[in-house]
């Protein structure tokens, strides 16, 4: 008896699924899980970009005074409808990154700044990687400082010398003019990005001279007041700017001069001869 119902539950068991298979019963199947698509989305200005930014420094001057402490820097890219970066004024410097969309091409287009709500007139334009030393200005320029008021004697003869365009050195290495002779030196920044002085110096005082500027800060043109190894020295000049600094010579010797921004003391200096 229990072989015969051993027998019919196994018919009844291929019958069942001949039935399935003939159209009687739908054979369950799971449906395909579908994959997410993994699309990160980078920002403007923001970092985590697969292409490296193009980092800008530098000061910050509104009216030829320096901006103060916290004041707002904004950079903006040409066809780019709002800002892509931004920082604030600290310790008379601005810092900022500007990393590129991935959905939009930054290579070689121009770079703008606004310095508290107002147009800088310093531009640039962006490139992968870079880092720039760019001082922002906005507003009239800062007036030229003289060391000395030219004086009423006859000048005997005058100097010139510049900066080597963009790079952190004088077109000349040394300068030279006799002892007692009231000269002009005509110094010219060469520069499209930088900013640039011509300082005179105690012989061997050069870097003493520029640390003690950088302490004295922007506001001080990078020279300290009152410093009794300079000698002579112009103004912070902005880029494309010209000024002459008149001066009496001193005993004969060697000086030296140089520029006080910081860190630019150990490639732009030279030597001044006073002769007898």
């Amino acid at each position: 008896m229990s072989h015969t119902i051993l027998k019919l539950t196994g018919f009844l068991a291929v019958m069942s699924f001949l039935a399935i298979a003939c159209g009687g019963g739908a054979v369950p199947t799971q449906a395909p899980v579908p994959t997410p698509l993994n699309t990160p989305e980078t920002s403007f200005g923001q970092p985590g970009g697969p292409i490296p930014p193009h980092a800008f420094a530098g000061t910050v001057t509104i009216d030829g005074v320096p901006a103060a402490e916290g004041t707002q820097v904004t950079a903006f890219l040409e066809g780019v409808p709002e800002s892509v970066a931004g920082a604030t004024v600290k310790n008379g410097l601005y810092n900022i990154k500007i990393v590129q969309r991935t959905s939009t091409l930054f290579s070689d287009r121009k770079v703008t700044f606004k310095v508290a709500g107002k147009d800088s007139t310093t531009t640039a334009v962006w490139t992968s990687g870079e880092a720039t030393e760019l001082n922002l200005v906005v507003g009239a320029a800062a007036p030229a400082a003289v060391d000395a008021p030219p004086s009423s004697n006859a000048t005997a003869g005058a100097l010139a010398i510049a900066t080597d365009g963009d790079g952190l050195k004088f077109d000349q290495a040394k300068l030279e003019a006799k002892a007692g002779d009231t000269v002009m030196v005509v110094f010219k920044n060469m520069s499209t990005i930088n900013q640039h002085n011509w300082v005179l110096v105690q012989n061997g005082t050069k870097d003493g001279v520029a640390t003690d500027g950088t302490a004295a800060g922007p506001g001080a043109a990078w020279v300290a007041e009152g410093d009794d190894r300079v000698l002579a020295k112009s103004g912070l000049l902005d880029p494309g700017t010209t000024e002459e600094v008149n001066f009496t010579v001193p005993a004969a010797g060697t000086y030296q001069f140089v520029c006080t921004f910081p860190g630019h003391n150990f490639t732009m200096f030279g030597d001044f001869v006073a002769t007898p």
